[in-house]
């Protein structure tokens, strides 16, 4: 680069005053002898004393500076930490993947049809958990998310991220079991539809908090393997293919087992444990870009 194409890109910010030192006395040096850029610095003069004189003609309303900082200062820490929420989770439901939503959907809707058809709504407590369990195992981690990175280069942290994605998941996996018990109330009186709710939510909130912690430690596809086997093995009569011998030692056991699944609250609260966990370790296990 000669000294003419240097000095032409230095006439923007000479025109601006904001040159100083030897750049100001080397441009004004090349200008002395060159009248191209004279020229060429008249027009940006020109320029900016038409940006001044517009931006001068623009008269702000009377106390708008006043009227800005008491906005500020009105709102409420409640009404800051609601709208960085919603941001979040907004920002959030654009990063999951978008098969995920309609695939549960229709695996729910195929799932209450059956038990309408079959007359047996206890089908939705068997399907729910399992439908919120590979939806929550496949909500975070490079495998799941494309812009994975950006997301760990972000200043909010893993555990935010991770909340958001679990809030929209499972809320939209409460909300398809959630319909589908309303409309099977053609099966189920009235006064038993609390009893099919927490039928599928204890078992829903546990397991797939289960399956997201799992996902965390061991991946997806192994997650959603153990979650799916600890459930389904209340189900099976082993007493049909073993020994009686060995059926009567095992069904103290097994009993245990099917108790277990049928204790809502008890399932509700080591979810909630499990989720809490879940946020704790992706905190820990999660490599950050930028700290929050």
């Amino acid at each position: 680069m000669n000294e003419h194409e240097r000095s032409a890109e230095l006439l923007v910010p000479y025109a601006a005053g904001q040159l100083e030192g030897a750049l100001r006395t080397a441009v004004e040096h090349h200008l002395d002898g060159c009248a191209e850029c004279r020229a060429e610095l008249e027009i940006w003069r020109a320029a900016s004393a038409g940006i001044v004189a517009a931006d001068r003609a623009v008269v702000p309303p009377a106390g708008l500076a006043e009227s800005a900082l008491r906005r500020i200062h009105a709102s409420s820490r409640l009404r800051r930490t609601l709208l960085r929420a919603f941001g979040l989770l907004r920002a959030q439901a654009y990063l999951i993947r978008r098969e995920m939503w309609p695939a549960s959907a229709a695996v729910m809707a195929i799932g209450i049809l059956v038990s309408f058809l079959m007359e047996k709504p206890e089908i939705v407590r068997f399907l729910a958990p399992l439908v919120a369990a590979a939806s929550l195992a496949a909500i975070f981690g490079p495998e799941h998310d494309p812009a994975c990175e950006l997301t760990l280069a972000t200043p909010t942290s893993p555990w935010k991220v991770l909340l958001a994605r679990l809030t929209l998941v499972h809320g939209y996996s409460l909300a398809l079991a959630l319909a589908g018990s309303l409309f099977l109330l053609t099966l189920v009186p009235a006064e038993l539809l609390g009893t099919l709710i927490l039928g599928w939510l204890g078992p829903m909130t546990f397991l797939s908090a289960l399956a997201l912690l799992l996902s965390l430690w061991i991946g997806t596809g192994n997650s959603i393997a153990v979650a799916y086997g600890l459930w389904v093995f209340q189900y099976p009569r082993f007493e049909q293919v073993i020994s009686p011998a060995a059926a009567a030692a095992w069904a103290p056991v097994l009993e245990a087992y099917r108790r277990f699944w049928g204790s809502p609250l008890l399932l509700i609260g080591l979810g909630i444990v499990l989720l809490l966990l879940a946020l704790w370790s992706v905190g820990r296990s999660t490599p950050r870009l930028v700290r929050a």
